[in-house]
């Protein structure tokens, strides 16, 4: 089974899975929910997302193939290639008491 994720143009990720492509591409149009969009091969819009991982989640549900764990794997040889690394989570101020007497809403 062919399957690939790799970035073709600055947010644009082109996605394939045996005999089906898909493009995933940021559209920068502030006046939208869902700015990502997946295309079929020949440019036509297929689905908006509000995510990236969403946009790779519908084609992994309409595939039945990993498009997101192929996603993760194109990311993390992208960093390794590049020698960067992820951000790491940032460290909170709260102490772990203070986090105790916080509830959740509805309960």
């Amino acid at each position: 089974m062919d399957c690939s994720v790799e970035e073709i143009e600055p947010n644009v990720w082109r996605v394939r899975i045996a005999s089906i492509t898909r493009l995933v591409r940021f559209r920068a149009d502030s006046r939208t929910f869902a700015p990502w969009e997946v295309l079929g091969a020949e440019g036509h819009v297929l689905w908006s997302a509000t995510s990236l991982e969403s946009a790779f989640r519908w084609i992994e549900a309409r595939t039945g193939y990993p498009a997101e764990a192929l996603f993760a794997q194109a990311l993390l040889e992208r960093n390794t290639s590049t020698g960067t690394h992820p951000a790491a989570p940032e460290a909170s101020d709260e102490s772990p008491e203070g986090s105790k007497d916080r509830q959740a809403l509805g309960n």
